[in-house]
């Protein structure tokens, strides 16, 4: 080999280092995936670690509690090879049950599933959303990466939360076929991108899909046309003049009434958790809340987070009846479940496990998860 040969190939081998000290140094910075795929063994580890730092951090759990999470979480996931650390995910799906008293056996199943799902490209944080209906509902890993990513997707598009959960849960329990699920979904994303009413829109989708009036294709054009044209419409028709913000913020001019309260909510009693649920044949925790405080003459917001920037924060020790507390359900900081105080330190809310049911607010697991607490409703004789 000549002198220029030898330069050139050094150049080559200078370039190959290079690159591939770029590349190792990439995969290092990469939050959660700190192994290639074919690190198997190590990401096990590697994950079961991430796994038992949040349990032992728990506060709301038992030293047998964690012992019990610890060896399950193991057992699940012993010989099996994911490509990415899924000791957050399992855990997630660990502390969601354990707040709704669900079996945590049923629990470590789901978060099998969910973690193989991840493993084949599903956004890891909506498939721990779906956590919640897959407590109820036989998903397999195939069901929850298909719902997840449509989640996504739908999030992305602008369709409210609650709508997108409605939808699945009406394709899962009416076994829609794959195909017409994704079209329906697509229907979704382009109405809410047209800025039409996305809520009237799935309306219209759901009772042509249950009555079967045309193929999927057929029922998203006649539902987007139907809602083109009331859009159109719309201005023609006298509406009152919308309230300025601070005016929707405000609450309004009428006192609680004990009575009419606490009946409302012993109604609702024994009413079937329902993931997106707003009616009284099945609620989530926000579609509950919602509709006692309605019943009672209070509007407020339809999901939890949302539920929580209206009223007049309240400290926890001056809790009353009536108020609504938030909590975090997977450890995060951030509000993914909401009750109402009933006095005497109960706590009614809707529970995946047993439906609509009254608690101890002082239980240790609600009292780790617990985050704010926000007063609506009014005391006292109407002004």
């Amino acid at each position: 080999m000549n002198k220029t040969e030898t330069s050139r190939g050094n150049g080559r081998m200078i370039r190959t280092v290079i690159l591939v000290t770029c590349a190792a140094a990439l995969i290092l910075s990469c939050g959660g995936y700190k192994k290639a795929p074919g690190s198997a063994t190590l990401q096990s580890a590697d994950a079961m670690a991430t796994f038992r730092k949040c349990v032992n951090d728990d506060e709301g759990l038992t030293t047998a509690g964690k012992d019990r999470w610890i060896r399950l979480a193991e057992k699940t996931f012993e010989g099996k090879s994911f490509s990415f650390d899924y000791g957050r995910l399992v855990y997630d799906i660990f502390s969601q049950a354990k707040f709704d008293e669900v079996d945590i056996e049923k629990a470590a199943q789901v978060a099998f599933s969910s973690a193989k799902a991840v493993n084949r490209g599903a956004p890891a944080d909506e498939v721990s959303d779906l956590a919640l209906l897959a407590f109820s509902a036989n998903l397999t890993s195939d069901d929850i990466r298909l719902y997840a990513v449509t989640m996504k997707k739908c999030n992305d598009g602008g369709v409210p939360g609650h709508i997108t959960q409605e939808m699945i849960r009406h394709a899962e329990e009416d076994s829609w076929t794959e195909h017409t699920f994704t079209t329906i979904m697509d229907g979704l994303v382009q109405s809410a991108r047209e800025k039409l009413d996305t809520e009237k829109t799935a309306l219209f989708m759901l009772i042509s899909v249950s009555q079967k009036l045309g193929s999927p294709e057929r029922i998203v054009k006649d539902a987007l046309a139907d809602g083109r044209k009331r859009a159109s419409a719309a201005p023609a028709k006298e509406r009152p003049t919308p309230a300025a913000p601070s005016d929707r913020l405000k609450p309004p001019r009428v006192a609680l009434d004990y009575e009419n309260f606490r009946a409302s909510v012993e109604s609702f009693l024994g009413t079937p958790y329902v993931w997106g649920g707003n009616t009284r044949t099945g609620v989530d925790c926000s579609g509950f809340t919602r509709l006692v405080l309605s019943e009672n003459g209070y509007q407020i917001p339809r999901v939890s987070r949302d539920q929580a920037k209206v009223g007049t924060s309240v400290r926890k020790d001056e809790l009353k009846l009536g108020d609504m507390v938030f909590f975090d359900t997977k450890g995060y900081g951030s509000i993914t479940h909401v009750g109402i105080y009933l006095g005497g330190n109960l706590l009614v809310h809707a529970s995946s496990s047993k439906g609509v049911t009254i608690v101890l607010f002082s239980g240790k697991y609600f009292q780790s998860r617990y985050v704010s607490a926000q007063r609506i409703v009014r005391y006292g004789s109407p002004q």
